[in-house]
């Protein structure tokens, strides 16, 4: 028979890849509330897994996912995996130890670096996805759940939990939840949010009080002056926004402009467009983050554009001569 730390092990891995299904979600809150031992399990299952995504590790060091609802039949390698990384999963399971404190406020800082796309569970049991470049602080209280979008872009899954309002701030817009999910990305002026679940409350503390309601399916940029603001129902196009989540970049019709600042949100090899009239050329494709040279020499073909592809940049085209200058010709 599994034990409860293999139980925890086997339904950290599962939501860490991929979001669960109505079944298997009312399963695992049926587990997770029936004993306070599960809940300590599952926390304890995270902070190795947290461990084991910072240090420089085997990636089969760490226990697989089934597609299946678990069996609990966790894998073995992930009591290896624990005492692997050592005094790290120790430092991280005096944390767990702090959230499960029934007072007082716990706070942590998520990030990822440029290229990095990162996943973390969060102790109320959310999720949160951060995208290439992205910063977050979390503090969790006895009556509250606030999240502080720094900068960069997040999706959220939260964890339902009417007592404890989950609020996320991007300068001075705010996004307020309860159990749904949604993305923020944070602009200098305003913010992105991205409903693919629920409902989530919107505003702004420099607009004039107005305050509007977003479901899945639909889509609202925030200026931080906002007064009357009103959501967009675009489905197909939140997905293409948060394609990133699986590793991707995908065009469906975009302008080149657009796609090149998409593609520079995660190359540090920066995409130049030479030639500015090839901003407003439509493109459609899909790719993935890290394939930036394969996208350029898509782009160049398709254009019949030069293109060079040095170690710090990539050009596309190729500047035209000031009006009433003679183009030089190479002679030989």
């Amino acid at each position: 028979m599994a034990t409860i730390d293999d139980q925890a092990a086997t339904w950290m891995v599962l939501r860490s890849e991929r979001e669960l299904g109505a079944a298997e979600l009312q399963e695992f809150e049926a587990w997770y509330q029936a004993d306070i031992r599960h809940q300590g399990a599952y926390l304890r299952a995270m902070a190795v897994n947290n461990a084991l995504n910072r240090a420089t590790m085997q990636h089969d060091l760490r226990p697989q996912a089934s597609s299946a609802v678990p069996s609990y039949d966790a894998p073995r390698r992930w009591r290896s995996a624990m005492a692997a990384v050592g005094g790290v999963a120790a430092a991280l399971l005096v944390a767990v130890a702090v959230f499960l404190a029934p007072k007082g406020a716990t706070k942590v800082e998520l990030a990822t670096a440029k290229g990095e796309l990162r996943q973390f569970q969060l102790a109320d049991q959310s999720v949160a996805s951060l995208n290439s470049g992205s910063e977050v602080e979390v503090t969790l209280t006895d009556t509250a759940r606030q999240v502080r979008l720094k900068q960069g872009e997040a999706w959220f899954q939260v964890a339902k939990d009417k007592r404890k309002p989950f609020v996320v701030e991007a300068g001075e817009i705010r996004v307020r939840a309860v159990g749904t999910a949604f993305s923020v990305r944070r602009y200098k002026q305003g913010a992105d949010v991205l409903v693919t679940e629920g409902v989530v409350e919107v505003w702004s503390n420099k607009g004039a009080g107005y305050r509007t309601l977003v479901s899945q399916g639909e889509q609202i940029f925030i200026p931080e002056s906002a007064s009357d603001i009103k959501a967009m129902r675009l489905p197909g196009e939140i997905e293409r926004k948060l394609a990133w989540r699986t590793g991707k970049v995908v065009f469906t019709n975009q302008t080149l402009g657009e796609a090149v600042a998409d593609f520079n949100r995660y190359s540090p090899r920066k995409i130049i467009i030479v030639d500015p009239e090839l901003m407003r050329m439509k493109f459609i494709g899909q790719y993935s983050v890290d394939a930036p040279e394969i996208f350029a020499k898509d782009v160049s073909t398709y254009l019949n554009v030069p293109l060079v592809i040095t170690a710090d940049a990539i050009m596309i085209g190729q500047a035209k001569p000031a009006p009433g200058r003679p183009q030089s010709k190479e002679i030989r």
